[in-house]
């Protein structure tokens, strides 16, 4: 969710290649709903009829022609809900949250940020959620949430972490140890190396168990719109993390991380044959950012795409060459249908723009993230959207769940989160309000369901081709 220090909105703007330190700008704005990060004005929706009919959910209710239990769908099913009030007691909102599959007992669980703490939840059954625990955190409307697990040859098992960061004051980073799950989550320690932020990443790792994927590659923990800038943290002693790097010359919303080796790496940074990628949603831009020199991150190229209104998020590719770009403002700026901007970034020097897909809702698409051949996107006041991206430039819409019936308009409501990586398939979504709390979904049709395997390494090998020899709708 957007959050910055003054609202700068780009109508037409061209790509621009970048030097290293080239970036000197503030942060941008915009409305927080519900008010300020710590308080509230009385702008959190409340729609009791979906509450009601949640609440009177006997089981998994099937999406049979067109809706599940009342709510429209398509393709996706409801297995369960979980309500404000029992994920942390006195919670007002939920915001982000993540997943991960215990590597030594293969259970799983959601880890869902609301406005006073941070809730762990069993989803193995996914039919019977269980809250094993919670960790009160300041009072903000923001929460985000990272998962770590990493094996610990002392203990002959698997410790796991939570990492969450917060817009309130004096938040810090909030390290929370999952290791003896289900029975007990407690709060280790809080890094105080910053004092605000508003999102992370853990690189390097399986986001369905947040274990390490990149044997030759530690896992590295990014730290994003904090007051101290775009952090770099080294969590080989996951309880204590320390800085080994930041940018600070433009603002970072959030980020995706992953490694490139050999023809790819070639636009990284000189000498950088294996090259750690963070592809960098600043609001203004999307930068390229070359993080494998911690202490001397080098931007590659900014693109300004048309039409910018808030870059916001985004997610690659199964492939490796397009990144899948959320704006968070063009909708309320220009108006119309939302759209996914698709880049090709199979140079990571000139990135741009080679397709953008136009939903049939007004919503506002958040976060998305890509299992195989589907991009899952958080959709706010449409809930949750399923695309086919077997062609990554043709998008094409298979499912959805409206977590938000009571409207669908271009506002901060609905669902804020999706995590798509849980092995069995299960799909979790945090909704901000309305019906505030965990959905607990399953797509409907078998075919269309991710199928459990092994981590695989972020990034597939592939060939280069030449730019020359294409022609990209959309690109300048």
């Amino acid at each position: 969710m957007l959050k910055v220090q003054s609202l700068t909105l780009f109508a037409s703007v061209a790509l621009t290649f970048a030097s290293p330190h080239a970036f000197a700008q503030t942060s941008a704005q915009h409305e927080v709903p519900g008010g300020e990060a710590g308080a509230y004005a009385g702008d959190l929706a409340f729609d009791p009829d979906a509450l009601s009919r949640l609440t009177a959910l006997a089981g998994p209710a099937s999406c049979t022609g067109g809706f599940a239990a009342g709510f429209a769908c398509q393709n996706v099913d409801l297995e369960s809900f979980v309500g404000l009030s029992d994920l942390v007691p006195d919670s007002r909102s939920v915001s982000n949250l993540w997943g991960f599959m215990d590597l030594d007992d293969h259970r799983e669980y959601a880890v869902v940020g609301v406005n006073n703490g941070t809730s762990v939840v069993d989803v193995t059954e996914p039919a019977r959620p269980q809250v094993v625990g919670s960790v009160p955190g300041p009072v903000s409307v923001w929460r985000e949430v990272k998962v770590y697990q990493v094996w610990n040859e002392a203990r002959r098992q698997h410790d796991a972490y939570a990492y969450v960061v917060s817009e309130a004051h004096g938040a810090g980073l909030q390290i929370l140890d999952l290791s003896n799950l289900p029975a007990s989550v407690s709060l280790v320690d809080t890094f105080r190396g910053f004092d605000t932020a508003h999102t992370l990443f853990v690189a390097n790792v399986d986001p369905a168990s947040g274990a390490p994927n990149v044997p030759d590659v530690a896992p590295v923990l990014y730290i994003e719109g904090s007051n101290e800038g775009f952090l770099a943290l080294d969590i080989s002693r996951p309880e204590a993390p320390r800085i080994r790097g930041r940018l600070v010359n433009s603002y970072v919303h959030d980020i995706w991380a992953g490694v490139f080796r050999g023809d790819r790496a070639g636009t990284c940074a000189p000498g950088h044959s294996t090259c750690e990628l963070v592809v960098d949603f600043g609001g203004d831009a999307v930068r390229m950012v070359d993080f494998t020199a911690k202490s001397d991150p080098v931007v590659l190229s900014a693109l300004r795409y048309d039409e910018i209104g808030y870059a916001h998020s985004g997610w690659i590719s199964r492939d490796g060459r397009y990144m899948f770009a959320f704006d968070e403002g063009d909708e309320l700026v220009l108006g119309g249908r939302s759209r996914i901007r698709v880049l090709d970034i199979s140079d990571f020097a000139h990135p741009m723009v080679a397709a953008t897909w136009t939903s049939s809702t007004d919503a506002i698409e958040h976060n998305g993230y890509v299992v195989g051949d589907k991009l899952y996107v958080s959709y706010y006041e449409h809930g949750m959207t399923v695309l086919d991206v077997t062609q990554p430039t043709s998008p094409r819409e298979i499912g959805f769940f409206d977590t938000f019936p009571s409207d669908e308009i271009a506002a901060f409501h609905g669902a804020w989160g999706v995590y798509p990586f849980l092995p069995t398939g299960t799909l979790l979504v945090s909704n901000i309000d309305g019906a505030g709390g965990l959905f607990v979904l399953k797509e409907s049709t078998a075919g269309l369901s991710p199928a459990p395997g092994a981590p695989r390494e972020p990034i597939e090998r592939v060939s280069p081709r030449s730019r020359a020899a294409r022609a990209l709708p959309g690109s300048r």
